[in-house]
């Protein structure tokens, strides 16, 4: 059964789609050197929970100072309220 409708307009074109932008410097020293770090630090003994946590820590200083240069106050404000909870988790004698 064909789906040519005599009289029916022509389908419209689908508009271009803009060219990927290619990954800049720093967008590919983040890909890399934070596995390498890491692996860095468990071959050198720090235990893989402490290479885990500091890590963690410096994506989240990277994601909250560009969330700031952008003005970005809602990521900003979750990241700030993350960061206050999982430090009231990690004092002692926390609940």
């Amino acid at each position: 059964m064909s789906t040519h409708h005599p009289g029916a307009s022509a389908p419209q074109p689908e508009p271009a789609r803009t060219a990927a932008r290619p990954l800049t410097c720093p967008q590919i020293c983040g890909i890399t050197v934070f596995p390498l770090l890491g692996a860095g630090l468990a071959v050198a003994g720090v235990p893989v929970d402490e290479v885990l946590t500091l890590l963690a820590g410096c994506g989240a200083i990277g994601a909250g100072t560009i969330a700031a240069a952008g003005g970005g106050r809602r990521l900003l404000t979750a990241l700030a309220t993350a960061a206050v909870r999982t430090a009231a988790s990690t004092e002692p004698g926390a609940k």
